[in-house]
Formats: C-alpha cells, sequence, structure tokens
C-alpha cells in the first residue's frame, strides 16, 4: 500500500498535466487547426486532427521523413458560422490566402468531430484546400 500511493498520486498528476485531449468547442478546435498549420507544427497539427486521421498522417510523415504541412498559405482566417449536429460540427470560417501571387478571399468548410466529449477536426468533409499533399515533393 506504501508504494501504491505515491503511484497513484503520480499517475493522477499526469492525467492531470496530460496531452493536449482535443478543444472544448468546434471553434476553438478550428482556431487550434489552422494556427498549428500556419506554424507548421506537426505535432500540434496531429492533436488538432480526428485521432485515426492523425495517426495515419503521422505515420505517413515519419515513415517518408517529410512533413506534408510545410505549404499552409492562409494567412488569415475568421471564423463565420458553425452549425452542430450531434457529434459533429460544420464550421464556416473566412480565409485571406496566396494563391499564384493573388490574394483569395473566400468561405471554406471545416468539419469537427466530438471525440471522448473533446472537439477535433477532420478533413472528411473538410475543404479540399486543408488536405496536405499524400506523396512527398521532389
Amino acid at each position: 500500500m506504501k508504494k501504491t500511493l505515491p503511484l497513484l498520486l503520480l499517475c493522477l498528476l499526469l492525467a492531470a498535466c496530460g496531452g493536449d485531449e482535443g478543444a472544448d468547442t468546434p471553434e476553438e478546435a478550428v482556431t487550434r487547426f489552422i494556427e498549428a498549420l500556419q506554424s507548421g507544427d506537426q505535432e500540434d497539427i496531429y492533436a488538432a486532427v480526428h485521432r485515426r486521421e492523425g495517426e495515419s498522417f503521422q505515420k505517413s510523415d515519419e515513415r517518408m521523413d517529410w512533413n506534408r504541412w510545410d505549404y499552409c498559405n492562409i494567412d488569415e482566417f475568421t471564423i463565420v458560422e458553425s452549425v452542430l449536429d450531434g457529434n459533429r460540427a460544420k464550421v464556416t470560417i473566412h480565409t485571406k490566402r496566396e494563391v499564384d501571387e493573388q490574394i483569395v478571399e473566400q468561405d471554406e468548410l471545416v468539419v469537427c468531430i466530438q471525440e471522448n466529449k473533446k472537439w477535433k477536426v477532420t478533413m472528411s468533409g473538410s475543404s479540399p484546400l486543408f488536405m496536405p499533399p499524400s506523396k512527398k515533393p521532389e
């Protein structure tokens, strides 16, 4: 029992300080995802994306030794609307990007899904512009 109590306390502390398990709202999930894209931080991106998708991207990127997320061209974004439908949310954002040396402003859709009471972005259903390239550039 003497050894069990300190171990239990350590586990509780680690759980309380644990990693990013998602966002409290779909809007927060989208904000974390886009800010992670803008910074190119793979770990933050994987943490913001639905678990199965994030794990798949991460395994592929590690195997090919590259960061598919380096190509984000979103300069600015604002959240326009969020529509909840059960454990899914459709979040419309207004983005400003540079495409072929032109500034393009448009509304885009980001789909979020609730996973373990936390919200994460899913590529399924989101605007194709968020989908990173699937193979390493030459």
